[in-house]
């Protein structure tokens, strides 16, 4: 408590009465008027004096009033702050767990508020504007607060956190008005009473004023009945400082008291203390029943009730017994060193069978000596918090997912899928057909998965590439270690995560989003590609034929040919654009400028039967271009170029082959580092001669790689032998070939000349 709020105190106050002093007796007897001045004197002192007691009496009377007033007050007044704070809670409840009980009952405690508002007022009259002024407030407050949690729990709030500052700044004002007529009430206790003890002083200083003028014989009386009254005050003074010390004393251990029971009778989680030899005491929060559904908490042994049947080995069971032995009765530096043996999250089945996920919290509690005398164990139930949280998870992976294929044009995202599928198959079936460990099919599993991988992040199917990639090392191990052993079940379980990831990604493009289907294009196998004023200029043409004229007829038969040629043929440039487009991702993600890139066709369009394997081969030389190739935007500036790279590729059709030559501004090929590494690999022997051109080659080879680490990019030495090995297969090949006449240099021009036969292409 911060304050003690006292009631006010107004006391009817009343004119003190002046004792008329009765007429002289007549006479010249002397004795006598002396006789009559005593009598008279004697008389004015003790009604002074009697006023000044009945004034002492009046002020205890008033005392006991002032406390009569108080003590209620100060009750009501408390019970209604902790309703309102419990309140509060309800109200938070309510909106973080979604259900209206709470509000409920957050309605009962603002009712016997408001009812004792209402007490307080009739207990308070002389200030019942502002009692009733707090009431009003309360019942605002409440108002507010039950519409916010439940249009909440409608969903009907379309600003929240708004809404949440106007509820807090609400509760906040109430607060402040409850504690300031507290503090105002308590000013007017002190005030009154300060009044009531200046009265009795001050009269009590007059009856010894007008004593001390009697007689030399009520001298000795006077002087003992004013310090008799002097005492009376000071003891009077003291009792009620007292008195008041007593009440905020008693008051605040009350208030801490209830408190600590409303804490463990209330809050959502189990807290105990362990006690030397593992026992729990007896006082418990109620929640721990809650918990492990039994009332037999107090007494037990704690590795009984908490650690049996948990998900926890032996060893950490065993770890747990030890630590608390050994840290209850020890110095606290002893718990600090085993604390990391008092295991904090598992998972447990109860003798009905629930199994529920309990996180605990562990804290020492020490003496003045720094001994722990016992430890303090919190206990929370979070098995729905874990279930929340998966799916939740569950649901942000397949928005990410959803975002992913939005990103991807329908088409192109069909031809991924169909891409995916067949690679997976291939190596499924090359699993299935190889019982022992062959190179030559682990480097064709190989180049399959790294493409899988390497398309996937070319159109930011991101989600894809981890299972991808676990695989694809599954392959690679199997390439590099000897002694690792081909095992066909393993493969067949690790490949069928893949297919399950494109699964996955194929339903939620097909059922979630309603993308079914190839998109525009279409399945090659079922629909011939050209564009339609292509055809409509042919048609008009042969309309426009004169039967007589062979020249027309010759020039509409060219135009119908060509028109023919062109059907099932697609631009080099519309092929590769979605490859073209991944590149400012990919270049982010190295660390490099986006760089330029120029297609120039030169009237060579591919046939469609040729779009996946350009889409294959391209994939691999556009990410090494722009990993090996292109330099950083500064490197590239501290050498005179432009920061931003520039990828080049011309196609051209002659002597009935397909030609696409692919070059770029980057370092070059570095001969000198694919020399050492070919020595590190024993390919080569150091100080064997060996033309530019033979080393150039060496990229080709299965496994080569010039990178100094693995990445998602490079550095597994596949991507140019993957190219190669897509290329031969349809008949065609690349080669490097140097466009400087550095000979001697360790790092050379070149361009990478792919061929493949005439079929795959026409001219326009």
């Amino acid at each position: 408590m911060e304050q003690i709020m006292q009631g006010p105190a107004h006391f009817p106050s009343k004119q003190e009465a002046q004792p008329q002093a009765a007429a002289a007796p007549s006479g010249n007897n002397p004795m006598r008027k002396i006789i009559f001045m005593v009598g008279v004197a004697i008389v004015v002192f003790l009604a002074v004096t009697s006023y000044s007691v009945r004034k002492s009496f009046q002020s205890s009377d008033q005392l006991t009033g002032i406390k009569d007033l108080y003590f209620p007050v100060l009750q009501k007044i408390e019970a209604n702050i902790v309703r309102l704070d419990k309140m509060e809670e309800l109200f938070m409840r309510s909106v973080m767990l979604g259900d209206h009980d709470p509000l409920d009952e957050a309605e009962d405690f603002y009712k016997k508020g408001d009812e004792v508002f209402g007490e307080i007022e009739q207990i308070y009259p002389e200030r019942a504007k502002e009692v009733l002024a707090l009431r009003d407030e309360y019942r605002k407050y409440n108002a507010m607060a039950l519409k916010t949690a439940e249009d909440f729990l409608a969903k009907k709030v379309d600003d929240m956190p708004t809404q949440t500052k106007r509820m807090n700044a609400t509760l906040n004002h109430l607060r402040q008005s409850i504690k300031d007529f507290r503090e105002s009430s308590y000013g007017n206790f002190v005030k009154s009473l300060a009044q009531s003890q200046q009265t009795v002083k001050l009269t009590l200083y007059m009856g010894i004023a007008l004593g001390v003028m009697n007689l030399c014989f009520m001298g000795v009386l006077v002087f003992f009945i004013r310090n008799n009254v002097a005492m009376m005050a000071v003891i009077a003074e003291q009792n009620a400082t007292l008195e008041k010390r007593v009440a905020e004393r008693t008051a605040q251990l009350r208030q801490k008291t209830n408190d600590i029971q409303a804490m463990l009778q209330n809050m959502p989680q189990g807290v105990m203390t362990v006690l030397p030899g593992g026992v729990i005491h007896p006082e418990y929060s109620a929640y721990m029943e809650t918990i492990f559904e039994t009332k037999e908490i107090g007494g037990r042994n704690l590795m009984e009730l908490v650690f049996t049947n948990t998900s926890l080995g032996s060893n950490d069971l065993s770890q747990v017994d030890a630590a608390v032995g050994s840290c209850i009765g020890e110095d606290l530096m002893n718990y600090e060193f085993n604390s990391h043996l008092l295991v904090s999250d598992f998972n447990i089945t109860l003798p009905n069978g629930t199994v529920k996920s309990l996180s605990l919290s562990w804290s020492p509690i020490a003496d003045e000596n720094d001994t722990v005398e016992k430890l303090m164990l919190c206990v929370r139930d979070v098995t729905e918090l874990k279930r929340l949280e998966g799916e939740a998870g569950a649901q942000k992976r397949e928005l990410e997912i959803i975002g992913e294929i939005l990103a991807v044009s329908q088409e192109k995202f069909q031809d991924f899928i169909e891409s995916s599928y067949k690679f997976v198959a291939e190596n499924e079936e090359l699993i299935r057909k190889t019982t022992q460990k062959d190179l030559d099919v682990v480097g064709l599993l190989f180049r399959n998965m790294h493409t899988i991988k390497g398309n996937a992040r070319t159109y930011g199917l991101l989600n894809m590439t981890n299972v991808v990639h676990e695989t694809e090392q599954e392959y690679d191990d199997l390439r590099k270690d000897e002694e690792k052993v081909w095992d066909q079940e393993a493969l067949l379980k690790q490949l069928a995560l893949v297919h399950a990831s494109v699964d996955e990604y194929h339903k939620i493009n097909d059922v979630k989003l309603g993308r079914k289907g190839p998109g525009r294009r279409g399945s090659v196998e079922r629909f011939l590609m050209v564009e339609k004023d292509q055809v409509s200029r042919a048609m008009e043409l042969i309309k426009a034929v004169n039967d007589g004229d062979l020249a027309d007829m010759r020039k509409a038969l060219s135009e119908v040919d060509r028109t023919l040629r062109l059907i099932g043929t697609e631009k080099i440039e519309s092929v590769l654009s979605g490859i073209v487009d991944s590149m400012p991702s990919l270049a982010q993600e190295l660390g490099k400028e986006a760089p330029k890139v120029t297609i120039t066709d030169n009237g060579v369009v591919v046939r469609t039967q040729a779009i996946g394997l350009l889409k294959n081969v391209f994939t691999h030389l556009f990410r090494n271009s722009m990993d090996h190739g292109l330099e950083t935007a500064e490197a590239r500036q501290a050498a005179g170029k432009n920061p931003v790279g520039h990828i080049q590729l011309a196609a051209g059709l002659a002597d009935g082959q397909l030609t696409l030559k692919l070059h770029d501004d980057g370092r070059g090929l570095a001969l000198g580092r694919i020399r050492q590494k070919a020595i590190e690999n024993g390919v080569l022997k150091e100080g064997e001669a060996a033309t530019p051109e033979h080393v150039a080659n060496l990229i080709f080879a299965s496994g080569f790689s010039t990178a100094e680490q693995v990445t998602e990019v490079s550095g597994r030495g596949v991507g140019m032998d993957a190219v190669r090995g897509f290329l031969q297969k349809e008949g065609g090949d690349v080669v490097i070939r140097f466009t400087d006449d550095k000979v001697d240099s360790p790092q050379r021009a070149f361009e990478l000349v792919i061929t493949l036969p005439e079929k795959f292409a026409v001219k326009a």
